[in-house]
């Protein structure tokens, strides 16, 4: 069953809450919406009530009226002060990453980035949906729970409410619409192009045709025999010229199969869709062997799939958080995943059963959310890193579980980390706009990149050990030399965000994937755009090459993986 909460202030929309919270109710069930995030025990810190609330919750409605920032109080609004509830709410789920929808009542616009305190500058740019006070609530209402079940993934009840009307005013048809309409018309009119004056012509046409197909018919070979004489001739000579013809014939068409087969899948062409997860694929990764794919997901579960023939092989799963990431140890017998509840777990790929648990002891404010966003094991398969929500790396060593050093340097989450391939050193980016490459022997800082687009919500570091690429908050990929650190190019893209990235098994490509649905692969030496892969029908989380290179798996917020050809 959903959880759905609502953030208000109630000297804001306490009222309009109300009617919101009755419809909710009556759509999704009691025990689906609650309010009692405002509704906090006596005695009890807001702050952790707000916390493990939002752990339960799929959504979170922030309903945004004309008092909403707050009443300035000696020039500073309440959302300004670290100890609005509102805030905390808000900022709360950005931190968690819990979906978002701001609903504005009435005229209300978005607040913008410059009004909101640094901390909830994300929240300007989320896109919010309207419920009108009046006339038009049913079917704005109707709309919002649309909204809602997408994000959810569950079909939509027709209709959501009792309303079917729409908003007042003209309604501009639309393009399908406009074509049905002129298609119609032109069933009805077809019979009026012959005469217009009368239907005489509809009557005559199929006679007219009769007497053409009688004529055809009569210029034919009269008998059978005819027919038979003109395909395997009586004649000893007319039949070896028969089978000259028959014979040339075939052995061109067998030379323009063989010129023109394009041996197997083309670029770009999905071979696979894996289908099973009931949340976002949050990470994907092949085997040493290239046999078996590993999905992590929204939905708490590890699942192995056969690459091959995309059967499900085992489902992997321990109750914990949702899964960040997934990776399978250089021997291929061992699978780590990396989850919210700050925990990675080392996993035996043959019975599917939990190896060993590394947690950190260090002990965490409200204020920071307890989860391991991205993890690497090294080419030697000894260490293990993870990056975290408290901005720290941290590595681990793989056979006793034992932590050997938290790395600190970046001041925000660090989103993604991956080793060298000789393993002497370790990338990660992070939400600060940052990339720091530390030596993996002494780890200490060798160098520290800057990405102008802002956050770095992915890195890779291509197979040759030549280029490293961090995407992010913005339509492109950034590109700098190993070696010297140089920036080489910047690859742009139609995405708003890169959450995905990474190299080809030869180091010839560099593929992204993002927020527009779409995996785009450019060539890693010019820079120039070769191709996007299409058919993915929500964002994309995770990317991973199989160690041929003749593969591509992706992780998308449709719940789906794709096996792409790579060829």
């Amino acid at each position: 069953m959903p959880k759905i909460s609502i953030s208000y202030r109630r000297a804001d929309s306490e009222a309009m809450t109300g009617r919101i919270f009755d419809r909710l109710i009556a759509y999704y069930g009691k025990d689906a919406i609650f309010r009692d995030i405002d509704d906090i025990p006596a005695g009890i810190d807001f702050r952790v009530h707000i916390n493990e609330t939002l752990l339960r919750t799929n959504i979170l409605l922030a309903i945004v009226g004309p008092g909403w920032l707050g009443a300035a109080q000696g020039g500073l609004e309440r959302i300004q002060e670290e100890s609005d509830p509102v805030r905390v709410e808000v900022e709360t789920a950005l931190r968690r990453r819990v979906p978002i929808i701001p609903v504005l009542i009435g005229s209300m616009r978005m607040p913008g980035s410059d009004q909101l305190p640094p901390s909830l500058k994300d929240f300007a740019f989320r896109n919010a949906v309207k419920v009108d006070t009046g006339q038009d609530f049913d079917y704005h209402m109707d709309r919002l729970i649309r909204s809602m079940d997408a994000i959810l993934g569950q079909a939509a009840k027709s209709p959501p409410s009792r309303e079917t009307k729409i908003p007042p005013g003209p309604v501009k048809p639309t393009t399908a619409e406009r074509q049905a309409a002129a298609a119609a018309a032109a069933l009805v009119d077809a019979p009026r192009q012959k005469n217009t004056g009368s239907r005489t012509a509809v009557a005559a046409a199929p006679a007219e045709a009769a007497g053409k197909a009688s004529a055809f018919m009569a210029a034919m070979p009269a008998t059978t025999a005819d027919w038979r004489d003109m395909v395997w001739p009586a004649s000893q000579s007319g039949r070896i010229t028969r089978l000259s013809i028959a014979g040339a014939v075939l052995l061109l068409l067998i030379i323009v199969a063989v010129v023109m087969s394009p041996g197997g899948p083309g670029a770009g062409e999905r071979v696979l869709t894996l289908t099973g997860h009931t949340g976002a694929v949050s990470a994907v990764a092949f085997s040493p062997t290239g046999r078996t794919i590993v999905s992590g997901s929204f939905d708490k579960s590890i699942k192995l799939w056969d690459a091959g023939t995309g059967q499900l092989l085992r489902t992997l799963t321990d109750d914990s958080e949702p899964v960040s990431s997934v990776a399978f140890a250089p021997n291929g017998k061992r699978i780590v995943s990396g989850s919210f509840d700050r925990t990675l777990v080392i996993w035996d790929v043959d019975s599917g059963q939990p190896i060993r648990t590394l947690r950190s002891d260090q002990t965490y404010s409200w204020e920071v959310p307890a989860a391991v966003w991205s993890l690497a094991i090294s080419p030697q398969g000894t260490q293990i890193v993870s990056g975290g929500a408290d901005a720290a790396v941290r590595v681990w060593d793989i056979a006793t579980g034992a932590p050997v050093r938290v790395l600190h340097g970046q001041s925000d989450v660090v989103t993604s980390v991956a080793f060298f391939p000789d393993g002497r050193a370790v990338v990660a980016g992070s939400k600060d706009g940052t990339i720091r490459i530390w030596d993996a022997q002494t780890w200490q800082t060798i160098a520290t990149l800057n990405d102008p687009a802002g956050q770095v919500l992915a890195v890779a570091v291509s197979p040759n050990g030549r280029r490293i690429a961090a995407s992010g908050n913005g339509n492109a990929v950034q590109v700098w030399d190993a070696a010297s650190g140089q920036q080489m190019r910047t690859l742009t893209s139609e995405a708003s965000a890169l959450n995905a990235l990474t190299f080809s098994a030869d180091s010839k490509h560099i593929v992204a994937g993002g927020n527009n649905d779409t995996i785009i692969t450019w060539d890693a030496d010019s820079g120039q755009f070769l191709h996007a892969y299409g058919g993915h029908s929500g964002s994309i989380r995770a990317l991973a090459y199989s160690p041929d290179g003749r593969r591509l798996a992706s992780g998308s917020d449709d719940k789906t993986v794709g096996v792409w050809s790579a060829n």
